[in-house]
């Protein structure tokens, strides 16, 4: 392993950087002007005590950090891996809970949290595109959990006018000082207990073309070129 790679592996290394970068996001916090849109039947929901799985793209995993203040506690899942434990000790800061583990394989016991904290009437966050792409394409795990539990899916969207964007699988939008940020909420989704395959194949593709439609709709009201889906696997001819 190298150096650096053991060096943040260090539990006071990472709860070092995730405090300067918790600290970093609540200056973003303080000098952004805020747009939130559509935030009322959302908390109608969650007054009412409707499990929702907000979803939101990788990339915009960090924005979504600052803009959470409703009452109501969020679980985002993270993996134990090296930078999943910096991401999570810095949104533990804001109040937000860590579910460890994945929804893929060997992510039985994750998945166990999930639903647990749902059937409870929780909110969990989900980056249906996690954690390796392809980037804005959905995967199906967050339909599961919600035809499980009678969860509703929740597209969310945000961007700003002061960005830096990473050259990173995700496109990852790095929020800056003194902009204007946008918030988007789109059309919760009600999943089926029992449907056929193909029922759910096109209510996985209607819901990830919602998540695009209000990516395009935050980053046009920020100025921004909106990001696009990368192909899917079967178009890059890639064996599944």
């Amino acid at each position: 392993m190298k150096l650096y790679k053991r060096i943040f592996e260090q539990p006071w290394v990472q709860s070092t950087v995730s405090a300067l970068a918790a600290g970093y996001l609540r200056l973003v916090w303080v000098t952004n002007r805020f747009d939130t849109r559509r935030l009322e039947p959302v908390r109608d929901l969650m007054a009412a005590g409707q499990p929702l799985i907000f979803c939101f793209w990788h990339g915009r995993l960090i924005p979504n950090i600052i803009c959470w203040h409703e009452p109501r506690v969020l679980h985002i899942l993270s993996t134990p891996h090296r930078d999943g434990q910096i991401a999570a000790r810095t949104y533990n800061r804001f109040g937000i809970q860590t579910i460890w583990g994945s929804t893929k394989k060997g992510g039985t016991e994750a998945v166990r949290a999930i639903i647990k904290v749902l059937k409870a009437g929780g909110v969990i966050g989900i980056t249906p595109d996690g954690p390796k792409g392809p980037c804005q394409r959905m995967q199906k795990s967050a339909l599961d959990m919600a035809r499980m539990t009678g969860a509703r899916l929740v597209p969310v969207a945000t961007s700003t006018t002061r960005a830096r964007w990473l050259r990173t699988w995700d496109r990852m939008l790095f929020p800056l000082p003194f902009g204007r940020l946008v918030l988007a909420f789109g059309e919760p989704m009600e999943i089926p207990r029992k449907a056929e395959d193909t029922v759910y194949e096109d209510l996985r593709r209607t819901f990830e073309d919602r998540m695009n439609v209000l990516v395009r709709e935050v980053d046009e009201a920020c100025n921004q070129t909106p990001t696009t889906p990368e192909s899917e696997p079967t178009e890059r001819g890639a064996v599944s």
